[in-house]
């Protein structure tokens, strides 16, 4: 009986306790849903305000807590998200919004998963809610992976048994706590049921405050002056490096406390290797598909993860940005032409120098029409003149040699009317404006002689393209897809850059510029850097402080330089910040010019001025006296003078003789042809005569 009623009773017991078993866990469940939702409620509000919230779950978790996800959802119903299920068995998982403001939210059942849901990311604010133990969020903080993700806070519930259902605890991580880059976790605060146990406790506190901890940075280095030097070269172990970049970023590691160490490129020393081993093998055509670019090779370091920033005056460029991170412009360069200098007119032009090309052309119009107005009589008429021009011959020598008193030429013009007096008129007329126009001519002339004219410098496209000069720039670095005609979308730099040429580095180009001589060349490239070696190796004259080479003022496209970092990488950020208070405070424009005091020189080795008023100074002109050396250009027009007087005698004889020749060649047929005539007449007379004898029987 006792037996019996055991059995009958364990049962009910058994369910009794399962039911109130199960009771409590559902209690205990909608404690925990409902405290997360609060703490999930004051997050978003406090920290995730204005931007939109990308939502993300592993399908172990959505499987075990959709519950817990849908009455978070219903929670906020003004929270605008965006959500995906996350398949943790695929390799391209990670989630990707780009030029967007947004956060994170994600449910994840193992905190190490975090890596295959998103990439790096530096900026947003990631809030992850765990299944993980708070002894697996700890180690994983702990581990190289989470410092990908700067902004994290991770929210996983308490394993202790003296805190009461819906206790969280809320973990962050302290970044670079050492020189080796160590990470260290974050208990900030314990939330329970609906408040936190510290009230004051930011969430998303501000990391790297304290910089990185004499942590080292590998800075890949593009040989580039003035940006980036190489110096001292004693070995390939031992490169001494100088110059803008190298400036600014030594002020970044003094303020953020990292070092730098600066090397080549490990790219460009697989390449060089490569290449030799193809030129040993005679293959040369395929050099040339490789680039020989330091920037390229600094650049793939950077991709490859062999450095941490890539310097050497890189532009920020579309293509780098969707690549890499880059930093702020920290200075502004341009793509500038570089040609010959515009020389000074020899001393033969200053001749023409008082007068502008319109005012010659004006005297001698008004010349010729004189000529023609004084000579004009009744047997001349214009008619006559427009049906026989040799007429204007005749007029011009006679004004001619009357005005000059060269030699003396019998007048067949002057017949009657007006033209009589005609030589009266024309001396009158000729020196009154010959007068006038002489002593404008010498109020200028010495002016002209002794002070030496210098044309226009060419500054811009129109003129490059109105000279017809041939444009080179370099094959690599993107200049050969920046000023690709094909890319162009403006009719003048289309058409100068339809036949340019390419050239594998800078001094290659200025030395096609300089050399050029028949056709006009000039190159494009970066005015900084041309500026460097143009004052290196053209410096400027002591006297006319001008140089061989001249630069163009205006920019045919402004860049800004940059520094080049691994996509979302930590130090980005950092790193903008320094930037703008450099900028600034002007240490950047500071350090341009420490460079160009400390470093710079010119082909005598003498320092820069410090200032740049002396490239526009005047250059004091001296009175003296003209010299035979200066009257050249008045010999030569003389010279013209008599050459083209030779010539016009040569033509008029040439023209006399065939006209003679050809005159007795027809004298001589007509004679021939009178011969003949009479001949001809004589025979028949002959002829007559014989048929006329008398008739005898």
């Amino acid at each position: 009986m006792n037996l019996l009623l055991i059995i009958i009773l364990i049962p009910t017991v058994t369910l009794q306790w399962i039911t109130k078993d199960s009771t409590k866990k559902h209690g205990a469940l909608s404690k925990r849903i409902e405290s997360l939702s609060k703490l999930t409620e004051k997050i978003i509000n406090n920290y995730f305000g204005g931007c939109v919230l990308v939502v993300l779950y592993d399908e172990t978790y959505l499987n075990e807590k959709i519950d817990t996800i849908k009455k978070l959802f219903d929670a906020q119903p003004r929270v605008s998200y965006v959500q995906k299920k996350i398949n943790l068995t695929r390799k391209d998982n990670n989630y990707v919004v780009a030029d967007k403001c947004y956060n994170y939210l994600i449910f994840l059942n193992d905190v190490y998963d975090i890596g295959k849901v998103i990439g790096k990311e530096t900026i947003n604010k990631i809030l992850i809610i765990t299944e993980s133990t708070p002894w697996t969020v700890k180690d994983y903080l702990r581990s190289h992976p989470s410092r990908f993700y700067t902004n994290l806070l991770i929210i996983t519930h308490s394993m202790s048994r003296r805190t009461e259902a819906g206790s969280y605890l809320l973990y962050t991580h302290h970044l670079y706590t050492d020189g080796s880059g160590a990470s260290e976790p974050v208990l900030l605060t314990s939330w329970i049921k609906d408040h936190p146990t510290d009230i004051n406790i930011n969430y998303y506190p501000e990391k790297l405050n304290q910089g990185f901890k004499g942590h080292r940075l590998i800075v890949s280095v593009a040989h580039k002056p003035p940006y980036t030097i190489r110096k001292n070269i004693i070995n390939r172990d031992i490169i001494d490096w100088d110059g803008i970049d190298i400036r600014l970023i030594k002020l970044l590691s003094k303020i953020l406390n990292f070092t730098a160490e600066f090397r080549d490129p490990i790219a460009s020393d697989r390449l060089l290797l490569f290449k030799q081993i193809i030129n040993i093998l005679n293959y040369n055509k395929l050099i040339k598909s490789f680039s020989n670019s330091p920037i390229y090779a600094s650049l793939t370091d950077v991709k490859n993860e062999n450095s941490i920033i890539a310097t050497g005056g890189i532009y920020k460029t579309i293509n780098i940005t969707n690549n890499y991170d880059t930093s702020l412009d920290y200075m502004e360069d341009c793509a500038a032409f570089i040609s010959k200098s515009s020389t000074a007119l020899p001393k033969y032009q200053a001749v023409l120098g008082p007068f502008d090309p319109s005012v010659w052309i004006f005297v001698s119009v008004i010349y010729l029409l004189a000529i023609i107005i004084l000579t004009i009589n009744t047997s001349y008429k214009f008619i006559e003149l427009i049906l026989k021009p040799n007429i204007l011959l005749h007029m011009f020598w006679y004004v001619f040699s009357t005005f000059t008193n060269c030699f003396v030429i019998k007048n067949p013009l002057l017949n009657n009317g007006i033209a009589k007096n005609a030589t009266s008129f024309l001396i009158g007329f000729y020196w009154v404006f010959t007068i006038i126009i002489t002593s404008c001519y010498t109020g200028s002339i010495m002016a002209f002689i002794t002070v030496p004219t210098f044309p226009a410098p060419i500054d811009t496209a129109e003129k490059l393209l109105n000279e017809k000069y041939t444009i080179g720039t370099l094959n690599h670095d993107g200049w050969e897809s920046w000023f690709n005609y094909t890319n162009m979308t403006d009719p003048i730099g289309v058409r100068l850059l339809e036949s340019i040429n390419y050239v594998s580095n800078i001094n290659d180009g200025i030395k096609n510029t300089s050399k050029a001589f028949f056709w006009p060349y000039a190159f494009l490239g970066s005015k900084l850097t041309l500026e460097y070696i143009a004052q290196d190796k053209f410096p400027p004259n002591s006297k006319t402080m001008r140089s061989s080479m001249h630069i163009s003022k205006n920019c045919f496209i402004n860049f800004g330089v940059t520094f080049v970092l691994q996509k979302n990488s930590i130090y980005t950020e950092s790193i903008n910040k320094i930037i703008i208070r450099a900028r600034q405070s002007g240490l950047t424009q500071k350090i341009i010019k420490d460079i160009e005091w400390d470093i710079q020189r010119t082909a005598e080795g003498r320092r820069l001025p410090i200032s740049d008023s002396w490239k526009t100074r005047k250059l004091p002109t001296e009175d003296r006296k003209l010299q035979l050396d200066d009257t050249q250009g008045m010999f030569l027009i003389l010279i013209c003078g008599i050459l083209i007087g030779c010539l016009s005698i040569t033509i008029e004889l040439i023209c006399y003789f065939v006209k003679k020749k050809k005159f007795n060649k027809i004298q001589v047929e007509d004679l021939t042809f009178e011969l003949t005539t009479s001949e001809n007449y004589l025979d028949h007379l002959k002829g007559t005569r014989s048929d006329e004898r008398p008739y005898t029987c």
